[in-house]
């Protein structure tokens, strides 16, 4: 059995960031796909943003899927490890599609600059990848100050 609990309310503030962070993903992919067909943009790049579109809201499902387990988790006897694990399963889902969305945007900002005509193609998706690594940033945030929390508690 472990020494100490989680603070409740720092983990409470990590699903409310995580669960802002779904939506503005959720967001930003509907509005790439609402424009993508506006934009000039090569079919293999085309179909990458699709994919990565679709992934971002099977990723916000999955995140929320998640932040209902979580909260369950924190009504039951759940173990602070137990716990943070699953902070850090949704971090890491996050991260996946972060990863992937900073390739795409480097591959646009790539093409852009080998053709002009796909510059609005480039600012679509690099400006909708702001919007969420903002808001995955504020997410990160709350998640490392819990960490950092666990560990001070550890070590005390």
């Amino acid at each position: 059995m472990e020494a100490y609990t989680v603070n409740e309310s720092a983990i409470h503030a990590v699903m409310a960031e995580a669960r802002n962070c779904a939506l503005t993903m959720l967001e930003n992919a509907t509005y790439i796909q609402s424009e993508l067909a506006n934009v000039r943009i090569n079919d293999a790049l085309r179909a990458e943003t699709q994919q990565l579109c679709s992934a971002f809201v099977g990723t916000k499902h999955d995140i929320i899927s998640e932040l209902f387990e979580l909260d369950e988790l924190l009504s039951s006897e759940a173990t602070a490890s137990v716990i943070r694990s699953r902070v850090n399963r949704i971090m890491q889902l996050f991260q996946n599609d972060i990863t992937r969305m900073h390739q795409l945007v480097m591959a646009l900002e790539s093409a852009s600059k080998q053709d002009p005509a796909y510059a609005l193609a480039y600012v679509l998706v690099a400006e909708s990848a702001t919007n969420i690594l903002n808001a995955f940033n504020r997410t990160r945030a709350v998640a490392d100050s819990l960490h950092a929390e666990a560990e001070e508690n550890r070590r005390t």
